[in-house]
């Protein structure tokens, strides 16, 4: 099992052939009628950072699960506006975390609030 795939193996091109990490990260990496797939892949420099776990912040950064699950880079720069930030709809606290807890929002995790 991995985690999120966002420049780990997943890759998404647009109609138009703007490429980005995923198709919920929108920060464009290239377009392939520029320069190939593989030259983006390979040397972008968010792509090789995403490929990284220790360019992870916050609790994912921390998190001993790092290298195999990484988080949601797509719902963290939806939060923080930054891809390598902590996915805030993880409910995990890493061992010996003393930062923020995470939030535990009742929308994040489709509980129904009260009536």
């Amino acid at each position: 099992m991995t985690g999120t795939g966002d420049g780990k193996g997943i890759i998404f091109i647009g109609h138009d052939g703007e490429v980005f990490p995923s198709g919920f990260l929108p920060l464009s990496l290239g377009n392939i009628k520029q320069e190939t797939l593989k030259e983006i892949y390979r040397s972008h420099p968010l792509l090789v950072g995403l490929r990284n776990p220790a360019n992870l912040k916050g609790r994912c950064g921390a998190c001993e699960y790092a290298s195999i699950c990484g988080g949601s880079r797509s719902r963290a720069y939806a939060e923080y506006q930054d891809p390598y930030q902590e996915d805030p709809a993880c409910p995990y606290v890493p061992h010996g975390w003393t930062g923020k807890a995470p939030v535990q929002d009742a929308a994040l995790h489709g509980a129904q609030g009260p009536a």
